[in-house]
């Protein structure tokens, strides 16, 4: 077994590297469960109201409602005047308003007889887009209603109608937690980062090592077959497997989520993926101990590699917002 212990001795030797990285996916896990953790409220959605102003010249029954209907969801500001284009400029630099309506007179009589006099100044931004998409939606399904025979008053009454219904959501797919994300499933959203760093700081640079001309030739004249070799370098990855898989696998998450963790029905899917995933690190620290014949060099190689898959695999971003065109 003296290839195995060689093999010990250098793992011990890069322990510190690989210690390291340890603590860096420690303080990462602790601060994302911190900050995005399930001890915290998951109903922190808020409906905000953007301030706007309105001019209102026609004072028809479509005009009004409209303004009313903006009042309950926007902030409208009374108090600024918006007569003249230098106004309505200075009011939007300055962020007094975001957006400016303005509608003129017949805009009642124009607008269904398909025309769009009502006049939209915004600025730039996500607050001004929401005013005008809330402006559409109002104007289209009270103009949808009214072409179905229905008066202006009644078409204004079914759409604000309408409007006040709140939608009755019924989660059926639920997960084993309930559909709540786990406390400690951050921990393991992080860890296929981890695993490919340590790996390759351990047995990546190990098998680099061994793979040196001088060492190489030293150890085919020794009197151990090359067949031993390397069953006793597959036994070193193996204790570098476990021991990663018991550390971040099971050590780690029992004491940051202590109880919750054992508890968690999807148990042995964790297990199962943290060991998976330990193979796929092994096996890409092999593939790169074949690439690279400098240890000096395996430092960069690593980063390029498990920052990229970070944000490529779904690591760092999730999967569902990265274009059909990255993830081929």
């Amino acid at each position: 077994m003296t290839v195995f212990k060689g093999f010990l001795l250098l793992l011990k030797r890069d322990a510190k590297s690989v210690s390291l990285y340890l603590v860096i996916f420690i303080a990462i896990a602790v601060m994302t469960q911190l900050s995005m953790g399930d001890n915290q409220s998951t109903s922190t959605f808020k409906s905000m109201s953007t301030r706007i102003a309105i001019e209102d010249k026609d004072q028809s029954e479509l005009s009004k409602n409209l303004v009313n209907y903006l009042e309950k969801t926007q902030s409208v500001k009374n108090d600024l005047t918006i007569s003249t284009p230098d106004m309505i400029q200075e009011n939007l630099y300055y962020s007094n308003v975001y957006s400016v309506i303005k509608i003129p007179k017949g805009f009642e009589k124009d607008y269904f007889d398909k025309q769009t006099p009502l006049t939209l100044i915004n600025k730039p931004g996500f607050d001004s887009t929401y005013v005008t998409s809330q402006v559409d939606q109002f104007l289209r399904s009270v103009k949808v209603i009214h072409e179905s025979g229905d008066t202006v008053a009644q078409a204004v009454q079914k759409v604000q109608r309408y409007d006040s219904q709140k939608s009755r959501v019924t989660l059926i797919a639920q997960n084993k937690s309930g559909g709540e994300m786990p406390y400690h499933n951050y921990l393991f959203q992080y860890l296929p980062y981890i695993l490919i760093s340590m790996t390759s700081y351990s047995l990546g640079i190990i098998l680099i090592i061994y793979a040196e001309p001088d060492k190489k030739r030293r150890m085919l004249c020794a009197p151990v077959s090359y067949r031993s070799m390397n069953l006793q370098l597959m036994l070193g990855a193996a204790v570098i497997g476990t021991g990663l898989w018991l550390t971040c696998g099971v050590a780690l998450p029992i004491i940051l989520s202590a109880k919750a963790f054992l508890a968690d029905p999807n148990l042995p899917y964790y297990l199962l993926n943290v060991g998976l995933m330990i193979l796929v690190s092994l096996a890409l620290s092999f593939l790169m101990s074949k690439l690279i014949q400098r240890v000096n060099i395996i430092s960069s190689v690593t980063n390029v590699l498990t920052l990229g898959m970070g944000f490529l695999c779904g690591v760092f971003v999730p999967l569902s917002v990265l274009s059909p065109a990255i993830k081929k």
